[in-house]
């Protein structure tokens, strides 16, 4: 580049100095013709160092073409590889709709054994043949290539292909491609076959009907099992009620011990089936929703005391002590007086039923801003983690046992759970193997 520009400065020069010897007079221009000459000698030198430059001009200009030319084949046979390998079928149109390119894929989807532009033209036929069997609004469908092609929108849609009288479910999209001004050039569209989606979700339908089916039935039943257990169990209420009353009237008139004996055991047994059918009934009646609650403020502190008089010869022929520790003259709750009273009752009971001869059951209640909490807790066996899992579930069978023979029907505390939900309180329970447990049962605070 050096070399041109001191070679053009020459020239130049050389042209400047002709010019103002053309300009003198011409006898005193005697040194016109030499100059002249060299002008012409320096002008087939410049054209001649022109030619050879546009000469390799030219052919570097060639060789960028060619080497542009090699990217973009390159490129071409990259993105060639790239569709063969891929597994789903791709199809090219140009601007016109005319076949340009398909994938091998493309070709097993369509059930066709090569790629030749005539067999480009059949895809794109079975294609076309495809719509056949949309509806025929085609203005409310969405057909991907016409799309990409008319209006240069991005389109997915499932259509079905029928070949050789089956049918294949295809999910398809198509995008238009663009040129630089903007315009359609091509648009692909590429294709996969869900005939195995379609197959699955057609088993699930089908076993979501027989799962709703079988529900529906389960429902039924469930709600015939409540009916049947809620006539039977109120059936059974009354005559175990009259031999109940009818043992305490023997007890007061009978003298003979043996017989004595025989009648409180009928009682004692009558009491203990009397109790489950009790329960049983209030399981049927929380499972069926036939609990009225009627929440109102209540001074929990009064029920609970009535409760400890009631319990109190149960916990002293156990020789258990029961503590009530209280720091306040009322605790108010948004509950019902008579659920409440049954929920404190089961948990009081459970207490005493499972605490050790000699030990100490300990009641605590605390007010918060919100609500009242009632603690009780006893030095029984304790709970394991596994016990605690299960604890408020229905039926619940745990390791730990009355310890005085006492009977339990594992539903006391799914009923107190269910209960105190219905009032928007909860119930929790902490403990430890060997080291007792603590129920607590939160309730919403009420007003004074």
């Amino acid at each position: 580049m050096n070399y041109q520009k001191e070679l053009f400065q020459k020239e130049e020069t050389i042209l400047r100095e002709s010019l103002a010897l053309l300009e003198e007079p011409l006898e005193q221009n005697e040194k016109l013709p030499t100059k002249y000459r060299e002008l012409v000698n320096h002008y087939k030198k410049l054209l001649k160092q022109t030619k050879l430059l546009v000469k390799v001009s030219d052919r570097q200009q060639r060789d960028k073409i060619n080497e542009v030319q090699q990217t973009v084949l390159t490129n071409e046979k990259r993105l060639a590889q790239i569709l063969e390998a891929i597994p789903l079928g791709v199809l090219v149109v140009d601007h016109e709709r005319n076949p340009y390119y398909a994938n091998r894929a493309a070709f097993k989807i369509f059930n066709l054994h090569s790629n030749s532009i005539e067999n480009i033209e059949q895809l794109l036929n079975l294609y076309d043949q495809s719509l056949i069997y949309m509806v025929n609004d085609y203005s409310t469908q969405c057909l991907p290539l016409e799309e990409a092609l008319l209006y240069g929108n991005i389109c997915n849609t499932e259509l079905n292909v029928v070949l050789n009288h089956k049918v294949i479910p295809l999910e398809i999209s198509g995008m238009p491609i663009f040129d630089h001004k903007e315009r359609v050039d091509y648009a692909i569209s590429i294709f996969k076959d869900i005939s195995e989606r379609k197959h699955a979700e057609e088993i699930k339908i089908l076993h979501s009907k027989e799962i709703e089916e079988k529900n529906h039935q389960l429902i039924q039943l469930n709600q015939e099992k409540n009916e049947f257990l809620g006539v039977v169990a109120h059936d059974l209420k009354n005559p175990l009620g009259a031999i109940l009353g009818f043992s305490e009237l023997l007890l007061e008139i009978v003298s003979d011990d043996e017989i004595k004996d025989y009648v409180k055991t009928i009682k004692d047994a009558t009491k203990s089936m009397l109790t489950l059918v009790t329960t049983l009934l209030d399981v049927n009646a929380i499972d069926s929703g036939k609990i009225n609650f009627n929440l109102k403020n209540h001074d929990i502190l009064p029920i609970l005391n009535e409760l400890l008089r009631y319990y109190k010869k149960a916990a002293s022929n156990k020789n258990i002590t029961i503590h009530l520790e209280t720091t306040q003259g009322s605790y108010f709750a948004f509950v019902d007086e008579n659920i409440t009273r049954q929920i404190l009752d089961n948990v009081v009971s459970n207490a005493i039923k499972y605490s050790p001869l000699g030990k100490n059951v300990y009641i605590r209640l605390f007010e918060t801003k919100e609500s009242i909490r009632c603690e009780i807790e006893d030095e029984g066996q304790g709970l394991s983690k596994a016990d605690l899992s299960k604890l408020f579930n229905k039926f619940a069978r745990l390791n730990p046992q009355p310890t005085a023979g006492e009977h339990s029907t594992g539903l006391g505390l799914f009923i107190v759970k269910k209960l105190v939900e219905k009032m928007y309180g909860k119930v929790w329970c902490k403990s430890e193997v060997g080291k007792g447990s603590t129920f607590i049962i939160e309730l919403v605070g009420g007003k004074q």
